[in-house]
């Protein structure tokens, strides 16, 4: 039956009319190509038929889409496939990777810039490079993903950085600068920005792993949902070590499916896992998650996942997650709160960590903060401008960040909200409310940075339950 199954997916893949490129089989697999974008389809016959998709940017050889599940139902399956292809069409217009030369005229940025767009061209790189004079750059570098500064305005490198934390800011070496060196210079930019995506999971490990005595095997999951493109992260950890990892990208979640996909394939791929630790959003009540978008409240998550797989299900709310995760790989702050809005979300979520230990009020919805900005906003208002309007959202973001503050006065507030990265603007806007004097730390994370605190949180929350069990 199953062969049926993969045979006929197969032939309604390569019979689709697909205009931006070509879909062909090779060795039993599935490539679509496209001249920026490649997509594979891969075929494992375990226990059952898993499929596995993928999208790379060839833009940055990033992944823009990734999943895998077990081919049960054809429909299923070509949902997927849709989704799939919507991702590869939707690259088209945003191939290039965007990189800002500044200097104090711009005029030697701006011959470097264009000798850097000829290579670039020439080598079949998806970069595209501008120029603009230093007294301009903060008006216009959140448009760019890499802020490259000449050697005479070298020394502004750290206070651009503090700005623009959302982007990667590199000093051009002197030598390259000097002689107009395209090539050294591509070589330098690959090196940094391969530097840059790697992830800050083994400086957080190495910090917490001493406080980890359990050999359990934890299946840690983090759900991060967003208005294009939703992720859905998990690992494996062993006696607090990550041994096993991967990230299903997808532009629309279909919850308890999703997850189903992951358990299963994790159960055929690798070792059996002694407890299941997810994070998500909403509030967590008596194994249910409230969050109307993707789940029915009324479902018990927790009780399905744990008859299916036999093991012990933890479910906390991922910016809980996220704020313990920051805690326990510092010594600095004893009272954090991580503010996280995602594009094309109407509120934040705050979640807590308080004098050392995770904060969930008494029915696990302590960080709810969109009843109460929901109270005073009209829908059609909240509908038309905070979703899209940037100044809009930052007043949003400010009051639930100055709401938080009036509350519980933590020491640090980590910000994660693609929307309003410029972290100076989001503290003058808090500001304007609250005396400075009585203002926290203030600091700004990227989506993937927020991913590593909340798999290791969550994985932490796991080991204390089991811990609770015993």
């Amino acid at each position: 039956m199953s062969n049926k199954i993969l045979n006929t997916y197969k032939q309604k893949i390569l019979s689709t009319k697909f205009d931006e490129g070509t879909i062909s089989e090779k060795g039993g697999n599935i490539e679509i190509k496209t001249s920026y974008a490649v997509g594979n389809i891969n075929f494992y016959e375990l226990e059952v038929t898993i499929v596995e998709m993928s999208v790379t940017n060839l833009a940055d050889d990033e992944n823009k889409f990734y999943l895998h599940f077990e081919l049960r139902e054809i429909s299923y399956a070509e949902e997927l496939f849709s989704q799939m292809l919507e991702t590869i069409t939707d690259l088209k217009n945003q191939q290039k990777l965007k990189i800002l030369l500044s200097c104090t005229g711009g005029l030697t940025t701006g011959f470097f810039a264009d000798k850097l767009n000829e290579a670039a061209e020439l080598l079949s790189l998806e970069y595209e490079f501008d120029a603009v004079p230093f007294h301009k750059l903060y008006s216009v570098a959140f448009d760019y993903s890499v802020i490259l500064l000449a050697p005479q305005i070298a020394y502004q490198a750290k206070k651009a950085q503090e700005v623009l934390n959302n982007q990667l800011v590199l000093k051009i070496p002197p030598k390259v600068f000097a002689s107009y060196d395209s090539a050294e210079m591509l070589k330098f930019l690959r090196a940094e920005l391969e530097n840059w995506k790697k992830t800050t999971a083994e400086r957080v490990i190495a910090k917490v792993r001493k406080g980890i005595k359990s050999d359990a095997k934890i299946l840690s999951i983090v759900i991060m949902p967003s208005h294009s493109q939703s992720r859905i992260a998990y690992r494996i950890y062993e006696k607090g070590v990550p041994i096993f990892e991967e990230t299903v990208i997808k532009n629309k979640l279909n919850y308890i499916n999703d997850l189903k996909d992951i358990l299963d394939t994790v159960a055929c791929r690798c070792e059996k896992f002694n407890a299941i630790g997810i994070a998500t959003g909403g509030a967590i009540h008596d194994g249910c998650v409230d969050l109307d978008l993707f789940i029915s409240p009324e479902i018990n998550l927790k009780k399905i996942l744990e008859e299916k797989y036999k093991v012990p299900v933890t479910i906390t709310n991922n910016l809980k997650s996220a704020a313990l995760g920051y805690y326990v790989q510092q010594d600095k702050y004893e009272n954090i709160m991580f503010v996280s809005r995602p594009v094309g979300y109407r509120a934040s979520g705050l979640g807590m960590v308080l004098n050392g230990k995770v904060f969930d009020g008494a029915h696990n919805m302590a960080g709810e903060i969109h009843y109460t900005t929901e109270s005073f906003v009209g829908k059609e208002d909240w509908d038309k401008y905070n979703m899209t309007d940037l100044d809009k959202i930052l007043d949003g973001v400010a009051f639930e960040i100055r709401a938080g503050i009036s509350v519980v006065d933590p020491d640090l507030i980590c910000l994660r909200c693609q929307m309003t990265p410029d972290i100076e603007k989001v503290k003058d806007k808090v500001a304007e409310i609250i005396p400075k004097k009585y203002l926290p730390e203030f600091v700004y994370l990227r989506d993937e940075e927020m991913q590593e605190y909340v798999l290791l949180g969550q994985m932490i929350l796991s080991l204390e339950s089991l811990e609770t069990k015993n």
